[in-house]
């Protein structure tokens, strides 16, 4: 008689929690690489389908007002190109206020900074905003371009703070004997909760 095997894929328990994004809020994907993507997927969890890859520059992902605990991790259903599933609520953020962060890099770093690439002064300028405890996530979300070669932009995702998730630090070089030094810094908040006025709350 012919053995047969069957494989079963588990799907953890979910239960619905009383907080996260409400009905028709717009996030922003956050915290996800330039070479990769945020997977919208058909349930909550990462052993369902995948609908949509969104990129890591995504922004008006429509939240539908629920949110589901998976055990490790919290899930929320989102709308985004006509399409609906779920998303890790860690990779999506609301889009909070910008600010010139331009001095202040330049006083932590104690002056103008140089590198021999632009992802090599962008992760220099975002270790200013990171913090040690909890440690942060620094994340390139747009590497140099042929036609934007002296900008990138990284996230610092995870500051201990649930109302401010991190920041989005669009980093503008300048080239100079063979590599780059700093022009400016754009500083735009990820907030956790929600946003007022350009504030996290």
């Amino acid at each position: 008689m012919p053995s047969t095997s069957t494989t079963v894929t588990e799907t953890p328990p979910t239960s619905i929690v009383d907080f996260g994004p409400v009905a028709g809020e717009a996030l922003l994907v956050a915290g996800v690489a330039h070479d990769d993507v945020l997977n919208m997927r058909s349930g909550p969890g990462v052993g369902n389908p995948v609908v949509l890859e969104l990129a890591p520059t995504a922004r008006d992902v429509i939240a539908a007002g629920t949110t589901v605990d998976v055990g490790s991790s919290f899930w929320i259903l989102v709308e985004y190109s006509d399409e609906e599933g779920w998303v890790n609520f860690s990779f999506v953020a609301y889009e909070g206020g910008s600010e010139d962060a331009t001095a202040t890099v330049l006083d932590q770093l104690g002056g103008v900074p140089s590198a021999d690439s632009m992802e090599e002064l962008g992760t220099l300028v975002a270790g200013t905003f990171a913090s040690a405890e909890p440690q942060s996530d620094i994340v390139m979300v747009v590497g140099p371009s042929a036609s934007e070669p002296n900008v990138v932009v990284f996230d610092v995702i995870g500051l201990g703070d649930d109302s401010v998730r991190g920041f989005r630090l669009t980093v503008i070089g300048e080239e100079s004997d063979g590599g780059f030094v700093l022009v400016a810094v754009d500083a735009q908040a990820l907030c956790g909760r929600g946003v007022h006025d350009g504030l996290c709350v």
